[in-house]
């Protein structure tokens, strides 16, 4: 039987001259602190490669792939493949909005997809699979494999405005009458984290939501989900598409996924399933892509001295784990 469920990827390349000078010339001016000088989610060091390699060999069910990019294309990419399907902003983002840099107004317009199945995966780029899979550990009973801990959100950064901001929406809407479904509020396949979510229930009941704990995982969703909640925040919706960088006022794409959970439309699953490793943990790297029980792995680039050195280390690794080119790949 043929899925009936497609994966989403988002990349760009930040190493591109054209997309570095188009960047440049609107960010002059612009008053965020948070793509002026953080060029480091923009790098790209190839791990889209490796994780359509890992698509093909751990996800050969899934039916279509859809790239979404700014105007840009891999250069190892095969145009012939049908199977994998690039989308550019314009497809999917009024032109009057383009170009966007912030990868929160891209993430919530994703449902626009022409062709986009109901359910789909969304990865980012640096998002591998690492051991074989099914349709049902993304999909079960037609509805998200996912899980529902609550946790709290520690304000030491400025990307902590975010959550904050998700979870006042979420507050709002749910106004006093949480919770709105049971499922998935506790589980014995949470383990672990079952107890330390305990405290954070009875907040949950008494005074509102204080957070999530987050899968830096692929992440399942409904298209359904995306529309709804653009009617549910349908002026914050269209004020995120003005948000041509990353700001404290922006909301995300885990606005969604906690909708999701909160109606109780997903299956649970064990939050452990999903790992993330920095560039600069390779030793753990290593042993999880060796002999790991992981069901993906996401590999976050962050600020090391060492860079391109721990980059070609990397590669090394990923490229002992996926040896094989793809059918994606020229």
């Amino acid at each position: 039987m043929k899925s009936s469920i497609d994966f989403v990827f988002t990349w760009v390349n930040g190493n591109d001259k054209k997309w570095i000078e188009k960047k440049k010339l609107y960010l002059e001016g612009t008053k965020s602190k948070f793509d002026k000088n953080d060029d480091v989610r923009f790098r790209d060091y190839d791990t889209l490669r490796y994780a359509l390699r890992s698509v093909e060999k751990y996800a050969p069910w899934v039916r279509k792939i859809f790239l979404i990019t700014d105007e840009q294309k891999p250069k190892w990419l095969n145009n012939e493949n049908e199977k994998l399907i690039v989308i550019d902003h314009s497809q999917i983002i009024d032109k009057k909005y383009l170009p966007l840099f912030n990868s929160n107004a891209i993430e919530l317009n994703m449902d626009k997809i022409p062709g986009l199945s109901e359910n789909f995966v969304y990865f980012n780029d640096d998002m591998l699979l690492t051991q074989p899979t099914n349709s049902k550990d993304f999909f079960y009973d037609n509805l998200p494999c996912d899980f529902r801990i609550y946790s709290d959100i520690i304000p030491i950064e400025d990307f902590n405005h975010i959550p904050i901001n998700n979870e006042i929406l979420l507050n709002k809407y749910i106004n006093n009458n949480w919770p709105l479904s049971r499922n998935g509020l506790v589980n014995k396949v949470y383990g672990k984290h079952q107890l330390k979510e305990l405290p954070f229930l009875i907040q949950a009941k008494k005074r509102g939501i204080p957070g999530y704990i987050e899968p830096h995982g692929p992440l399942s969703f409904k298209k359904e989900t995306f529309q709804k909640g653009r009617k549910i925040w349908k002026k914050e919706f269209e004020s995120m598409n003005t948000h041509r960088f990353r700001s404290k006022d922006d909301i995300s794409i885990w606005l969604l996924r906690h909708l999701q959970l909160e109606f109780g439309q997903f299956n649970p699953i064990n939050p452990d399933r999903n790992r993330t490793y920095p560039i600069d943990n390779l030793h753990s790297l290593k042993l999880e892509l060796e002999k790991g029980n992981a069901l993906s792995i996401c590999i976050n680039d962050n600020e090391v001295s060492d860079y391109n050195k721990k980059i070609e280390e990397i590669k090394e690794l990923l490229q002992q784990k996926y040896p094989k080119k793809s059918q994606f790949e020229k």
